[in-house]
């Protein structure tokens, strides 16, 4: 009779599987309710804070699973690699954003202009948690942006304020941001808009015979040159937006300032959570304006 060697079960291997399947599911259910709009920042990575500690431990039993099937030849080798699949699945974006906390600045507010940075025309609804919450438009925010983003600046195009008004409301419309507040857009708007349209033919002749009753008033020559300096040289814009994987909601401010044929575009972005972006304002601006660099190629300066 053949000899059968008895092979043991590593327990380890088989709590890493089950830990890894508990582990997984809290943090894409974390994801998927924060995303929906039922759990708040906050307590989304209060969550995925625990699931991380959950998959360490993972990580760690289908260690021991493997050690075990090496040393002993104990069962459980597809548990162990099962459970370790799981918890890599959590630990790496997690471990990226802990690698963007550390190596970028402690900042949640950016600015392309540090010195005068565009007020919210509305300011943004801050909730109190336990993540920490510090001012982030004083002067050591932004000489701290200033040494992680110093490509984070303002546009001046070779145009009217009307033109590039136009631009940025379609890289808007592109990426589906909530409007706010505005000053100055309607003046703007309105301003380039014909006021009336001029009456058909068939509702001021009438086989073949004008009728004098409903023949168009003639009016003035409207003052084109006077409308064009009534229009305003400077406009502001509120928006708010949810970036496209975690839905972490961000403010954004976009202001034009005409000065004489050109228009310098200014930006602000923060979040509304705890001291540290992980860099998501800054690179919203650069993806923006280079949005906008490309509808307006040709004018762009520095």
């Amino acid at each position: 009779m053949p000899f059968r060697p008895h092979r043991p079960y590593s327990l380890a291997a088989s709590w890493s599987r089950g830990l890894g399947r508990f582990t997984l599911l809290l943090a894409v259910m974390t994801l998927v309710l924060h995303r929906a709009g039922i759990l708040v920042l906050p307590n989304a990575v209060a969550a995925i804070l625990l699931a991380s500690c959950l998959a360490v431990v993972v990580l760690g039993l289908s260690m021991i699973g493997f050690f075990m099937l090496w040393q002993v030849g104990a069962k459980g080798g597809h548990a162990s690699f099962a459970g370790m699949v799981m918890a890599l699945m959590v630990l790496v974006p997690v471990g990226i954003a802990a690698s963007r906390y550390v190596m970028l600045p402690n900042i949640h507010d950016v600015s392309t202009d540090v010195v005068d940075a565009p007020e919210w025309l509305e300011p943004p609804e801050i909730t109190l948690s336990w993540m920490p919450r510090a001012n982030g438009g004083d002067a050591a925010a932004r000489e701290l942006q200033l040494q992680a983003y110093p490509q984070v600046t303002g546009r001046r195009y070779e145009g009217a304020i009307d033109r590039v008004l136009l631009a940025v409301r379609a890289v808007v419309e592109e990426n589906k941001w909530k409007p706010v507040a505005n000053i100055g857009v309607e003046a703007l708007v309105d301003g380039l808009e014909p006021t009336s349209e001029p009456a058909g033919d068939s509702e001021v002749i009438f086989n073949g015979v004008v009728d004098p009753a409903r023949a168009p008033i003639p009016e003035p020559r409207p003052d084109i040159e006077n409308q064009l300096e009534a229009l305003p040289t400077f406009a502001l814009m509120q928006y708010t937006t949810r970036t496209l994987v975690l839905g972490i909601p961000q403010d954004v401010l976009i202001r034009l300032v005409e000065e004489e044929e050109t228009t310098f575009v200014d930006m602000r972005a923060a979040t509304r959570d705890g001291d540290h972006d992980l860099g998501l304002n800054a690179r919203l601006i650069r993806d923006f304006l280079r949005d906008l660099d490309i509808r307006l190629l040709g004018i762009a300066g520095g």
